[in-house]
């Protein structure tokens, strides 16, 4: 066991290397996965990609049992869907509540140090990984050469946040019972994960893809998002202006619906969010909640996989997100140019 364990980390590491050096095309990612089979999974294994990004709830645990995380973390990796997809491409991870703890869970849970354990063992973190060493999941990496740099930055929303306040409110239909908190004592990334993230934010990128589980751009609706901590919001906002970084798309999971939302920019241009969510769970409602920033007329809710396509060929290079379906037909779809992600001149 031990041999083929090492035979996989070192496999793992020629992959890294190997990619890394490589432009990205194609990255796929997804979220909130209750099974290991699925039409989708089968799916997602067909479709381009030079890497694939879990974006949370990538196993629903929801316990303090270590034993029973485990064996949920078990199951998804020895599935066909999570070895084929080890074998073909780099695999990037952050997680959400379920697989954080419990259902909204935030620097409250009380296993949270044993939970990114197991969360690590799953990826097979190599032992002595900086990231096991560190409070929370947080990790970037950079893709590609100079002038198709791809920045992968992957937040951990959970083990440092805040409780969520609870109160009446408007919207309707609701997504929960929180309400923005203003309290300045509240946070959602913790202060060692803020000084990382501008650090990360100054690193020379030509795409910067922030993987958030919960939505960034999104307006409040009762459920858990970064609107829910309007001063964190704001202060993610003032550090993308004062690093002036450039490139900057969201993606994001955890509603089991998925929906493209564009928010006004700090730098004069929009901040777009694509949420994919869920590969195998499904929001009963089927009505999403209010979003004023949302950017396309319609969502889907049904099983789905996000898929960005990078074309680095022309002189201002073209971005396409798509979020698939099962049966590998386009749902939602979004086009852009890398120019259009670039800061206004002062």
């Amino acid at each position: 066991m031990k041999t083929a364990l090492a035979c996989f980390i070192l496999a793992g590491t020629a992959l890294w290397g190997a990619f890394a050096a490589e432009p990205l095309r194609h990255i796929a990612f997804g979220s909130c996965l209750n099974k290991t089979e699925h039409p989708v999974l089968d799916r997602t294994l067909t479709l381009p990609m030079d890497l694939f990004v879990f974006l949370g709830d990538n196993i629903y645990a929801d316990t303090t049992n270590m034993t029973v995380m485990r064996a949920r973390y078990d199951a998804l990796k020895g599935s066909t869907f999570f070895q084929g997809l080890r074998k073909r491409t780099p695999i990037l991870a952050t997680w959400d509540d379920h697989d954080y703890g419990w259902n909204d869970a935030g620097a409250n849970y009380a296993m949270r140090r044993e939970s990114q354990k197991e969360f690590f063992d799953w990826l097979d973190e190599p032992a002595n990984s900086p990231r096991r060493r560190q409070e929370g999941v947080y990790h970037a990496r950079v893709f590609g050469p100079p002038g198709q740099r791809v920045q992968v930055i992957l937040l951990d929303t959970r083990y440092f946040r805040s409780p969520l306040k609870r109160g009446e409110h408007d919207a309707e239909p609701s997504g929960g019972p929180y309400v923005p908190d203003e309290d300045p004592a509240k946070t959602m990334l913790g202060e060692p994960q803020w000084q990382w993230l501008e650090g990360e934010l100054r690193q020379p990128a030509e795409l910067r893809l922030i993987a958030s589980s919960i939505q960034f751009a999104a307006e409040f609706a009762g459920c858990e998002a970064w609107v829910n901590f309007p001063r964190e919001k704001r202060r993610f906002l003032d550090l993308i202006q004062r690093t002036r970084a450039s490139g900057v798309l969201f993606v994001s999971g955890d509603r089991h619906w998925s929906e493209f939302s564009k928010l006004p920019g700090p730098l004069g241009y929009p901040l777009w969010d694509f949420t994919s969510s869920g590969m195998t769970q499904r929001h009963p409602r089927g009505t999403p909640t209010p979003n004023r920033y949302r950017a396309l007329p319609t969502t889907f809710h049904e099983a789905n996989v996000g898929h960005l396509r990078i074309d680095w060929s022309p002189p201002d290079p073209q971005l396409t997100v798509r979020i698939v379906d099962a049966e590998g037909r386009t749902r939602l779809e979004q086009a852009l140019k890398l120019s259009e992600l670039q800061p206004k001149a002062r």
